[in-house]
């Protein structure tokens, strides 16, 4: 047990350490893409259901 204790925080050490080359700008860089793809797949949505609403009546 001990030794899959001291892989796992070896990973953990190895994710810490891989993502603190990103600064603040890339971290907020990837949450503005993520705002933007959400919101255009929304709207996307949103519309496709309003058609199929207007096509039914």
């Amino acid at each position: 047990m001990f030794g899959e204790e001291m892989e796992m925080a070896q990973l953990i050490s190895n994710y810490i350490s891989y993502f603190q080359g990103f600064g603040f700008n890339t971290y907020l860089s990837l949450i503005t893409f993520s705002l933007l793809l959400f919101i255009t797949f929304s709207v996307a949505y949103i519309s496709y259901v309003d058609f199929k609403d207007k096509r039914r009546k």
